[in-house]
Order: C-alpha cells, then sequence, then structure tokens
C-alpha cells in the first residue's frame, strides 16, 4: 500500500480542528496543499476542499502524475442547490483532473450523489468522558447558531446549555459537564454530521439527534432520533428519567466509534 498523507490548507479552518486531531491520533503524515507532489506515490486525501487545491495540481501537469488524489467531502448539501450543487461540486473536480475520487460521509448522500461513502469515525483520544458529579449543563450542541438552531436552544434557560467556546479548556469542560449531546440540522436537509457527532462519541455522551435520513452506523441502538417538531419535549423526557442507562447508552456509542469504525481503521479499509 502507498503511503497515506493528509493535505492542509494553508487557511485555517476552525470548524476542522478535530478532523486534525483525529489525523494526528491515528499518526498518518501530513502536508500542506503546496506541498503535493504529483510524482509522489502517494495517497493524498484532502479536507475541506478550497481554492488552494487546484492550481497546485494543475500547475504540476508536466509532471507524471503517480499519486492517487482523494477529496474528503465532510460537508453538507445546502442553499438553494442543494444536493444538486453538491454532487456537481464533487464531479466537477474528477472532470477536471484535479481529483481521483470523493468521498462522501453520508450513506444516503453518497447514493444521491454518486460519490463513496466512507465513515468517519473516533478515537479514545479525542476526549474524555466526565464524571456524574461533573454534570451540570443539560446539553451541549458544539453549532453555530442558525434560527432552525435558535429556536431549539431558546426553549431553554441560558444556564441548561453548555458553553459553546473555542478555548480549549472551557470546551473541553463544557463536553465532559453536559448530560446530552443535541444535533439539529442548520438546514432541511436531513444528512448526517458526522464530525460533531465523533466528537460527542469520544466523550461517551448520550446524543440525540434531529432525524437523519440514513444514520448509518448511528442506529438507535446509538443514538436517539427524533422530529424536529417535538425534539425539545423528547429532551425534556429524557433529562427527566435516571441518568444511570444514558450514560451506558453513552459508552456503547464511545466503544462502537472508537473502536469497531475507529478513524484509522476506517481510512485503511477505504484506501486498501
Amino acid at each position: 500500500m502507498t503511503e497515506i498523507i493528509f493535505v492542509r490548507t494553508r487557511y485555517f479552518y476552525r470548524s476542522y480542528t478535530d478532523f486534525w486531531r483525529l489525523v494526528e491520533l491515528s499518526g498518518f503524515p501530513t502536508c500542506f496543499v503546496d506541498e503535493v507532489d504529483v510524482s509522489r506515490r502517494a495517497t493524498y486525501v484532502v479536507s475541506p476542499m478550497n481554492g488552494e487545491w487546484p492550481p497546485r495540481i494543475i500547475n504540476q501537469k508536466d509532471k507524471p502524475r503517480n499519486a492517487r488524489f482523494i477529496l474528503w467531502n465532510l460537508e453538507r448539501p445546502s442553499g438553494k442547490g442543494g444536493v444538486a450543487n453538491f454532487a456537481k461540486d464533487c464531479h466537477s473536480f474528477i472532470d477536471g483532473r484535479t481529483i481521483d475520487e470523493v468521498w462522501t460521509m453520508d450513506r444516503r448522500l453518497a447514493q444521491e450523489t454518486g460519490t463513496r461513502f466512507v465513515v468517519l469515525g473516533s478515537d479514545y483520544g479525542l476526549g474524555q468522558p466526565g464524571d456524574v458529579s461533573e454534570k451540570k449543563y443539560a446539553f451541549v450542541h458544539r453549532s453555530y447558531i442558525p434560527w432552525r438552531r435558535a429556536h431549539v436552544y431558546g426553549q431553554f434557560a441560558s444556564h441548561e446549555i453548555a458553553p459553546n467556546d473555542w478555548d480549549p479548556v472551557v470546551r473541553d469542560a463544557s463536553l465532559r459537564q453536559a448530560k446530552f449531546a443535541l444535533n439539529i440540522h442548520q438546514d432541511e436537509f436531513p444528512y448526517q454530521e458526522p464530525l460533531r457527532l465523533a466528537l460527542f462519541a469520544a466523550y461517551g455522551l448520550p446524543i440525540l439527534t434531529e432525524t437523519i435520513l440514513d444514520s448509518y452506523p448511528w442506529s438507535e441502538e446509538f443514538m436517539i432520533h427524533h422530529p424536529y417538531q417535538g425534539i425539545v419535549g423528547r429532551l425534556r423526557e429524557m433529562l427527566g428519567n435516571d441518568y444511570g442507562p444514558w450514560r451506558e447508552f453513552g459508552f456503547r456509542a464511545r466503544e462502537r466509534m472508537c473502536g469497531e469504525f475507529n478513524f484509522k481503521k476506517m481510512v485503511l479499509e477505504a484506501i486498501g
């Protein structure tokens, strides 16, 4: 098997912090976009895609192309174009020969866009569950807040919601001190948010998510699904239950995503 190298953009995307931590924990080497060599016998995995990538590949068109290029697209369909534009963008990179293969993180989305589904797993080192004695927040969400989320979060008192801060110490504490993780889609497209779910899994948090079309590998045994309408009531109901069984529920998901679907394991299996 050729060497697997993950490619960083020079522009820093804070939302990909946990992705790069997973790469680090897995021991994969990294490079920046402007260090990619098309003649090297290696498999390069780039995420996210931005304007830095195509020129780097196109400008090496006179060199022998021995490398394999994979875009791992962790984004979701959004905006007016939705799934159609998502698919068009993915295939445009292949058509332009700057990418050889596109991976997507949601099985249904992969089927609808003709891309390859690869599970984004987690890792035990990404986070450590907090003790029950630490729990003081109803939930953590780790998301920016468009109107759909604001409507849900606004039905809870501020002291019930864990801080949404990026400071590493505050962030770790908020994840350890929350009882539940709540996942609300930013828009009407019911696809997964795999990086956020991988983070929640590492912390052993029981997850309540808005309905997902195809949540694999997150079955009902490992994550609670509920329609947008009524999800506040469902969370209130869960908060009123004995927390012990929910804690075990979260730990089962942690074992599944950090063990059976470990990030490094999923990458190696996909590349073969």
